[in-house]
This record gives C-alpha cells, structure tokens and sequence, in this order.
C-alpha cells in the first residue's frame, strides 16, 4: 500500500525536497505556502486512513476492549509510517492518552487557538522549519474509546484503557470536539 500512496505524492515531494536540498539562488528558494498545505494535507490524509483502516480492522476482528491494547501497540509506529528525510509526523494533544503525545508549547497554544477560531489546518514558520499543524476532531467512532465512560464506553473497554494507561485523560468527548492536532514538520536546509 505504501508504494502506491507515495506515488501519489512523488511530483509534491520531489520539490519539496529539491527546494529544501538546494542552495538558495538570489535568496529566493522559499517554498508556497501553499505546496507545504497541500504536502501537509496529504501526508495527513494518508496517515489518517493507513491508522483508521487498521484501527477498524482490529475492531471488527476483536472489538474495542481489543482496539485499545492495539492502538497501544501500533499507533505510534502507523503515525511515523510516512515520515521521510526531513519530514516528522505526530499527533498531539492536551488531554493525551499516549504521553508520547503530550503537546508541546507551540502545540498547547495552537489548540487553544483552534478552540477559540475553529480555524483550520495553519502553517507555523521558524528559521530552519516549517510546522504544519492541522485539529483532528472526535468522529462518532472515536466515542467508543474517547467518549463517556458508562455511556459510549463500556464497561470492558474502559477496563482496557485503565490497563494500559494510568493516567489517561482522553475521555469525556463529544463528537465535533477537539481531540488534538496533527503536527508535520518539514526541515528546511540549514543554508536557506
């Protein structure tokens, strides 16, 4: 599958890492933001579905009590599973189940900002790096495992995410809320 999803990003990434790989002419190799949204919203995309297909596969073969130790297991590695040279992925939040996904400071201010504005996916730019930064909203599935405890999730999988995660504050969600944020961070050469 991995093949056939980068194919589908090869034009995008071939500038991407030319333009990042290259000298700066005249002073002026500066990548659109326009080409980092568009690489950002696809590697997203891909990220998004390779997780979600694998996630609803374990669900439908064992359930969400099984869902629970599997995300444990595997979203940390589905998550990274398109980064490149110069290129990270993560996911990012304030209430974390993973502490893995504890948000940073630039990640805690730009979810409250996505709070107040609803805004969509951004771009955040620094010397050497550009952060593309996209709100991952809870879907209606998501409530088996994020939802209310009693009330979307039962008894046994909630007994799964006690198991795994002690100190777990992903829960309490409703559909629509923020749950987080994608974070992908493009290097950009030292020499531009």
């Amino acid at each position: 599958m991995r093949p056939v999803q980068l194919l589908a990003l090869a034009p995008l990434l071939f500038v991407l890492v030319s333009c990042l790989n290259r000298p700066a002419e005249n002073g002026n190799t500066a990548l659109s933001d326009s080409v980092y949204l568009e690489l950002g919203d696809q590697l997203v995309a891909q990220t998004f579905d390779t997780l979600r297909n694998a996630l609803t596969t374990a669900i439908g073969s064992k359930g969400f009590a099984y869902a629970v130790a599997f995300c444990d297991e595997n979203a940390y590695p589905f998550t990274t599973y398109y980064q490149e040279a110069g290129i990270t992925i993560r996911r990012a939040s304030d209430r974390p189940r993973n502490p893995q996904n504890k948000a940073d400071s630039l990640e805690t201010a730009l979810l409250n900002e996505f709070r107040a504005t609803r805004s969509t996916a951004r771009l955040v730019r620094t010397p050497t790096e550009v952060h593309y930064i996209k709100p991952i909203l809870v879907q209606g599935m998501c409530l088996n495992c994020h939802g209310l405890p009693g009330e979307e999730i039962k008894p046994e999988t909630l007994a799964a995410i006690n198991e795994r995660y002690a100190a777990d504050s992903a829960t309490g969600y409703k559909e629509g809320d923020l749950r987080g944020l994608w974070h992908v961070v493009f290097k950009k050469n030292a020499e531009h």
